[in-house]
């Protein structure tokens, strides 16, 4: 097992979402969650609602996304210019103006999000 991504594996980010303080009910109790297991899936869903949108609008569903988040999206997500990600021994990249490898090119903004999809 490698702990740093090699040069063949894809390790950019077209969006980000927040991964920290997710607060979910497990077992009764309630817990915080976090990382891709909750930032995935919060991003997912985002989807399948802007395709029921798009089917209540009797439009085809969006398919691959990046056209979208590259050209019609890219103003219905908020920049990330703070934060870093280091770890497995590197310093990481920071978050910056425009795309950056750590945040790609922002977090969603699902009200803006729907109206470019419908």
């Amino acid at each position: 097992m490698r702990a740093a991504p090699q040069q063949s594996d894809k390790g950019i980010p077209d969006i980000s979402a927040q991964v920290r303080k997710f607060q979910i009910v497990w077992q009764g109790q309630r817990i915080s969650i976090g990382g891709t297991s909750a930032a995935t899936p919060t991003f997912a869903g985002l989807v399948a609602l802007l395709n029921d949108a798009r089917v209540a609008a009797a439009r085809p569903t969006l398919g691959f996304l990046n056209p979208l988040l590259y050209k019609r999206g890219k103003n219905a997500l908020n920049e990330v210019v703070d934060g870093a990600n280091p770890g497995c021994g590197t310093p990481g990249f920071n978050a910056t103006k425009g795309w950056d490898p750590v945040t790609g090119l922002g977090t969603p903004d699902f009200k803006k999000l729907l109206k470019a999809c419908v």
